[in-house]
């Protein structure tokens, strides 16, 4: 069920990340650009993604631009959780695989809930951007990675 889940975060997190970049007034069609940028500034996800057009733009053809997937203050925080998490498991408690996923996949999520929460007070609308692809972002690497270890250590059971 978890590795079900990482893999529908890394979908849909995808597509919202190619949404962001991709959606602009011409293509935009069901919905009111003004409603989709409050849709966007208040990170109103159930909503985006109810949209036709979310769906007809994220899955284009269109190539897009790699960059739109890379955030170093994602990266950033995924390796201090990391580093935090293996410290943890050498010098604490030693913590079971399916754990280790699990925080990966709460911590990535929890990520966009903060990016959610921020969003709610009145920030300058420059910070809006930024503090979506931040959430955003962190929920693909997190569960990025948590998928990648999982699947190292079963690999690495089944050598041994």
């Amino acid at each position: 069920m978890l590795r079900l889940w990482a893999c529908f975060s890394v979908f849909i997190i995808i597509a919202f990340v190619r949404f962001l970049s991709l959606a602009d007034e011409n293509n935009v069609v069901t919905v009111n650009y003004d409603e989709l940028v409050r849709m966007l500034t208040q990170l109103d996800v159930i909503d985006l993604i109810a949209l036709p057009d979310f769906w007809r733009i994220s899955l284009t053809d269109e190539a897009g631009n790699l960059a739109m997937f890379l955030g170093e203050y994602s990266a950033l925080s995924l390796l201090i959780f990391s580093a935090g998490l293996y410290t943890y498991h050498k010098n604490i408690e030693a913590l079971t695989r399916r754990q280790v996923f699990m925080l990966f996949i709460c911590a990535g999520w929890a990520h966009l809930l903060l990016a959610k929460c921020i969003l709610l007070f009145s920030i300058p609308d420059k910070l809006t951007g930024p503090v979506i692809a931040v959430g955003a972002l962190s929920v693909l690497y997190f569960s990025l990675l948590a998928l990648i270890f999982d699947t190292y250590l079963c690999l690495r059971r089944k050598a041994a």
